[in-house]
């Protein structure tokens, strides 16, 4: 009897948020997921044709990590284009993992779960996690931003996730814009990688670097056979005079972010932009926080953060396929940074006033509720009820 209630209450609280979140993961990105919407976008279309053959994902792998699981669902399960959302949706859940080990690794435990609820239900989130299309491998961000945190922060085990990182920095490369992420990493770090490198026995180096050249073999050899992936690789349009707009995108991001969208129906209603009030309101004490820490602390971590989040800021603005999606998993990350150093400084002015205390915690769950409620209908309910959305989605026979 005392071993099972012994049990119980080592893991009550793991079991719980495990119940709630595969709920929670349901009802966000598997519910309704056919009949949201009348029908299928242009861009789903044109996703499932592009993965609807090997042959095809051979000669143009871009966004392999989406196409290959739609081919095998398609092929092997014989599903029709729900595929891609289906796809898409786990991905995002994938996507929700990453950003909770993330934020764990920097902030407490209810810190980090009430930012990765925030994270989850966001519009712009649930937009890119519920669209049949490669745009939900972009989140792919938080895979580098995980490796490179995880790599730093543990030194057991250090050989065994060394082959990890090489195939998930590998698979990278198959997502436009990826590549600049890691020759950032790559220069900030480069010291310490170094140093960290010399510890490691030969063999594991060369099976880290026969593992990522393996993963990445597929897409050289398109490259080579078709040199204009390249572009898609670096997320930089076709046309290359267009960079002369790059003023103009980097403002419309910037915009986009927490003035005005650019109204595009796939993705957004009308002009609402990504984040309400009360968010970006957390995202500007975020950035507050981690400009603090640089000049204060120099922290390597701190730095590298912001850089990722500046480097997507410029990335998402090419005007090529790297779109602002790139973009959300770091704002929300700045996000919880806010959160954190909000509930941080009414906690220390209210150190020992229980009262006190409960009054900002409530207030501040009140305030994050809304938040959350705010986001998931405008995604639910005035999205799927827009004019233009609904005409963006009427264009394809349902099939």
């Amino acid at each position: 009897m005392n071993t099972a209630k012994q049990v119980y209450t080592r893991f009550w609280r793991g079991t719980i948020v495990v119940a709630s979140l595969t709920v929670l993961a349901y009802v966000l990105y598997f519910h309704q997921l056919g009949t949201l919407l009348p029908a299928y976008s242009p861009a789903e279309i044109a996703s499932y044709k592009a993965s609807s053959d090997w042959h095809l994902i051979l000669n143009n792998p871009i966004n392999a990590p989406f196409k290959v699981p739609v081919w095998l669902g398609t092929a092997i399960l014989h599903h029709g284009i729900i595929v891609t959302r289906y796809v898409a949706a786990s991905w995002g859940i994938v996507a929700v993992l990453l950003f909770f080990l993330i934020a764990r690794l920097r902030y407490r435990y209810w810190i980090a779960l009430t930012g990765t609820v925030l994270f989850a239900t966001s519009a712009g989130f649930l937009h890119a996690a519920r669209l049949g299309s490669g745009l939900v491998l972009q989140l792919g961000v938080l895979v580098f931003i995980w490796c490179i945190l995880r790599y730093r922060a543990r030194y057991d085990y250090r050989t065994f996730f060394g082959y990890i990182a090489a195939l998930l920095l590998g698979l990278l490369f198959y997502i436009p814009g990826m590549v600049w992420f890691m020759l950032f990493g790559l220069i900030l770090l480069n010291g310490g990688i170094r140093r960290q490198l010399r510890e490691i026995a030969t063999g594991h180096l060369v099976g880290w670097a026969v593992s990522f050249f393996a993963v990445i073999a597929p897409l050289i050899y398109a490259i080579a056979r078709k040199p204009s992936l390249a572009l898609d690789v670096a997320g930089l349009p076709h046309a290359l005079h267009t960079l002369t707009q790059y003023p103009q995108n980097l403002l419309h991001t910037l915009l986009d972010i927490g003035i005005r969208s650019d109204a595009n129906p796939l993705l957004w209603v009308d002009h609402v932009p990504l984040l309400n009030v009360i968010e970006f309101a957390l995202i500007i004490i975020g950035i507050y926080m981690y400009i603090y820490r640089i000049r204060h602390t120099r922290s390597l971590s701190s730095i590298f953060l912001i850089g990722t989040t500046v480097l997507a800021l410029l990335v998402a603005s090419f005007g090529g396929s790297a779109t602002i999606v790139i973009l959300i998993p770091l704002i929300y990350l700045l996000i919880v940074s806010g959160l954190n150093n909000l509930l941080g400084q009414w906690l220390t002015v209210f150190p020992r006033n229980p009262i006190a205390r409960s009054t900002g915690i409530v207030l501040v769950g009140v305030m994050l509720f809304f938040s959350v409620l705010y986001q998931v209908r405008s995604y639910f309910v005035a999205w799927p009820h827009n004019s233009d959305t609904r005409h963006s989605f009427e264009r394809t026979i349902k099939p």
